[in-house]
């Protein structure tokens, strides 16, 4: 069975066209506010979407996502809650591709079973899990070939530094693992430790070569993944250097939106800045 992923990144590259991947924080039902973002990605043109499963200890994420955390904690937003948005979102957007991002925490508390179930009654397309050593300790758990096995995708992130990896090294084996390994698309992230946030520079000499160099180990192991920048987008100018300059297939963001959620922002104000976002990848 195809993946709605596969058939996004087709239609987009005849297009010359990049991704564009805004993140939508989650609520309890009825979804008012998740829905109203949602649906405001989708008309401002948005490839496709991640889906926030909260998470109690959120270590590797900035200020902005920090606070749409808490907010879900005090809102007692639970796992169960988290899938019933996308099955939510599925059933109202049936041919757009759907993600959702979250830490191997809620996977331990909701049940690595449920877990993968969870996301295949949704109809899934991918999981964004940073913190689930996949490769390096070869899918010890099985929760990559179960989630496979219902035809949803594991998004691999590979850091600057890993990319440029020496030759030889535990880091370079490791990096092939990953490349090969990857299916829909892979993160390439922006900031140390990819923690998210936004950034004022995007760092064009670090990720150029090693996007570059990604490119040339998928062509050694005939590997055709895109690659998409994370951690740090933070305008349209940034979206453009990252495919344009850098060679990226497209882009991942987050705090860019929820930053202005938190000031106040109106969606109706917000919406026209996706717009650009998203005009952004435009060749």
């Amino acid at each position: 069975m195809e993946n709605r992923l596969d058939r996004m990144f087709d239609k987009l590259h005849k297009n010359n066209e990049g991704v564009l991947i805004p993140l939508a924080p989650g609520d309890k039902a009825p979804f008012s506010i998740s829905n109203e973002i949602i649906d405001m990605f989708y008309e401002a043109g948005a490839d496709t979407i991640e889906i926030a499963v909260p998470t109690r200890y959120p270590w590797m994420e900035g200020n902005n996502m920090q606070i749409h955390q808490l907010e879900a904690i005090e809102q007692s937003v639970k796992g169960s809650d988290s899938f019933d948005l996308m099955k939510f979102t599925r059933n109202k957007y049936p041919d757009w591709p759907l993600l959702t991002i979250n830490f191997m925490g809620p996977v331990f508390r909701y049940g690595q079973a449920n877990y993968v179930q969870g996301c295949a009654d949704a109809s899934m397309d991918a999981v964004d899990i940073p913190d689930y050593a996949y490769v390096s300790q070869n899918d010890s758990l099985g929760f990559v070939s179960s989630l496979l096995s219902k035809n949803v995708y594991f998004i691999v992130d590979i850091a600057t530094k890993l990319a440029m990896a020496e030759e030889g090294t535990r880091e370079y084996a490791l990096l092939c693992e990953l490349i090969k390994k990857s299916k829909g698309f892979l993160f390439m992230i922006a900031q140390p430790g990819g923690v998210s946030g936004t950034k004022s520079t995007l760092p064009v000499d670090e990720l150029k070569p090693a996007v570059d160099r990604v490119k040339e180990l998928e062509e050694k192991f005939k590997v055709n993944t895109p690659i998409v920048v994370v951690c740090g987008i933070s305008s349209p100018e940034q979206v453009r250097q990252s495919i344009r300059e850098v060679g990226a297939d497209g882009v991942m963001l987050g705090s860019a939106i929820s930053k202005r959620l938190q000031a106040g922002e109106t969606i109706e104000k917000i919406e026209p800045f996706t717009r650009e976002l998203k005009e952004a990848t435009k060749g």
